[in-house]
């Protein structure tokens, strides 16, 4: 934004700063006509640069805002500008956007810097021409909190966190935000391609008003493309920054979910936030037989993580981010029934399990993306005040409302997490910017077998994608005359079990062509993941094609025949028939959806 006091001071100083041998540049986020009109209107003679997409003023990390804007000084400060000559009356460009003045040594090293907090705020001119001064320090451009401040925070945490109302509340977030470093989001995020799902409302809005303010091409994923295109409109209008589209997506939906994806990979993927949430009162399946918190929270994600890996990998600093909930900590890992078939179903109880799956996942993924400039982290918002808690939880916002969180500080972590340089350590939880532990009760821990029956799960009930990279994997392995590796260990089984192979490259098949018959072939097959079954060699057993080497051992596939387990090469394991037939029996009880 054009400053009219500010410029009229600067260019009656222009001699001035000419005579220390610097030169007054001035940058604006106008067309270029009104650039021009700018420039006669106040008889300038020096650089006037043009910036509609304002990433030097991201990069300067210039501020933007409505109330800032509104400032009692404007009137005065305009009245003084027009006394100085300047008749400039149309306002152009983006007329929220603040300013700063910057004076930037040939070496490109920082010598003094102002950024606007409200309309008015300028600096002394007599500021501006000493830092031109050869002998004038430089500002160290590493900006961090006070340590007075960075103590209190810190001390006050240990005092709130232990009380989850104190500690997830507005209160909290005060607290905990005394610990935050300035300069954390002081980036420029404009080579960056961020997608959001539940973008429209509450933590996903504010995510991406945050990322397209940093400069992202922001892409929000939405069901309904009416309120998507009303948000993605607020978010072009409050940010300037005009690369912000809708794509349709339900997340819920499996085949809106690669349909979504044959369009969204096209082009790079950077961040990709899972921020979409559901909490119904009463069960609703989806058209893929799931249970619809379920679909939306774990199965949903889960498969367009898979199905933009190649995307994210591609990345020079990819990012997944999966907003979880504090009400995961109430709930263990729960598999015997993630269908909510044989349960009577509770919204608040199937929310808080899948948010702990989620929390699972990313810490799974975490480990799948290993080797990759791919990090994957879990957060949890604390109490926003969101459209989805007014609707969903109608007494719990009665009772906290005066305490809640603003959309924007619950979104607050998810923005650091995409943006901030310091958030590369991968596999972890947080909230408030600060990795938290996943557990505050011994009863809530899952086993190794529990996370590693989620993984499959995901893996069944998202379409099988990974049967077919495996079978893709296999056949290539086959062709070209090499051992198979441990995820397409079942090729090897020889023309002894043709009908099996053919039977699973007919679900393969069924999951990318037929949703309906992938799934009754899913339920049909009960699945052994027990790692305390093994096959001959003592290499562990985990379900048949995955595309995801087991975490501590190999990967095989494992048939129960006549009581005992059967590696690929067909040795028969050692376990007693009894015990085979129990893991077979769990196995069944966990995986089969509709038993």
């Amino acid at each position: 934004m054009f400053c009219r006091e500010q410029v009229a001071q600067l260019r009656d100083a222009q001699d001035e700063i000419h005579a220390m041998g610097a030169e007054l540049v001035i940058v604006g986020n106008g067309a270029a006509n009104f650039a021009k009109a700018f420039r006669e209107d106040f008889a300038l003679t020096g650089p006037l640069l043009v910036d509609p997409e304002l990433r030097a003023y991201r990069a300067a990390g210039l501020r933007r805002g409505r109330v800032e804007i509104l400032s009692p000084q404007v009137p005065l400060n305009a009245l003084r500008a027009l006394r100085s000559g300047a008749r400039q009356g149309a306002v152009q460009g983006d007329a929220w956007q603040l300013g700063g003045v910057f004076v930037i040594r040939p070496n490109g090293a920082l010598a003094f810097r102002h950024v606007s907090r409200v309309a008015g705020d300028h600096p002394a001119v007599a500021d501006v021409l000493a830092a031109l001064a050869p002998e004038a320090p430089l500002v160290d451009e590493k900006l961090a909190a006070p340590r007075a401040q960075v103590w209190l925070g810190h001390a006050l945490g240990r005092l709130v966190d232990p009380f989850i109302v104190s500690s997830f509340d507005r209160t909290g977030f005060r607290i905990h935000s005394l610990r935050f470093r300035p300069d954390d989001l002081d980036v420029d995020l404009s080579s960056r391609r961020c997608l959001v799902t539940g973008a429209n409302s509450g933590i996903g809005y504010e995510t991406s008003l945050a990322l397209a303010d940093l400069g992202a091409e922001v892409v929000l994923l939405c069901r309904s493309a009416e309120r998507g295109e009303e948000a993605a409109a607020r978010i072009r209008e409050q940010t300037g920054n005009e690369r912000v589209s809708v794509e349709i997506l339900d997340v819920s939906d499996l085949r809106s979910v690669r349909a979504a994806v044959a369009r969204l990979a096209e082009k790079p993927v950077d961040v990709l936030v899972h921020n979409a949430g559901v909490l119904p009162d009463a069960r609703e399946q989806t058209r893929d037989g799931l249970e619809l918190t379920f679909a939306t929270h774990v199965a949903g994600p889960f498969l367009l993580t898979q199905l933009l890996r190649a995307r994210l990998e591609a990345s020079q600093d990819g990012r997944v981010i999966w907003v979880s909930s504090g009400g995961m900590y109430a709930r263990r890992l729960s598999l015997d029934d993630p269908n909510w078939e044989r349960r009577e179903f509770d919204g608040v109880a199937a929310y808080a399990e899948t948010k702990r799956a989620q929390v699972v996942l990313a810490e799974l993924w975490a480990e799948e993306f290993a080797g990759t400039r791919v990090v994957v982290n879990a957060m949890h918002p604390g109490w926003a005040d969101t459209p989805a808690v007014r609707s969903s939880l109608p007494r719990f916002y009665r009772i906290t409302r005066a305490i809640l969180r603003t959309p924007a500080e619950g979104a607050d972590t998810v923005v650091w997490l995409a943006a901030s340089a310091r958030a590369r350590e991968t596999g972890r939880f947080y909230f408030d910017r600060e990795a938290r532990r996943t557990h505050l009760v011994p009863f809530t821990r899952e086993s190794r077998e529990d996370r590693r029956a989620l993984w499959a799960l995901c893996e069944r009930v998202a379409g099988c994608a990974s049967a077919l990279a495996s079978l893709a994997r296999a056949s290539r392995a086959r062709e070209a005359g090499s051992p198979p590796g441990v995820d397409d260990a079942w090729v090897a089984e020889g023309e002894r079990d043709e009908p099996q192979r053919e039977e699973r490259r007919e679900t393969a098949a069924h999951c990318e062509h037929e949703p309906e018959r992938t799934r009754q072939a899913v339920r049909s097959r009960a699945l052994v993941s027990e790692p305390e079954v093994r096959g001959a060699g003592g290499r562990e057993v985990v379900p048949e094609m995955s595309s995801r080497r087991s975490r501590g051992g190999g990967s095989v596939n494992v048939q129960v025949e006549s009581g005992a387990l059967v590696t690929p090469r067909g040795r028969a394991g050692k376990s007693a028939p009894a015990k085979a037939k129990d893991h077979a029996e769990r196995a069944r009880s966990l995986w089969v959806l509709d038993a």
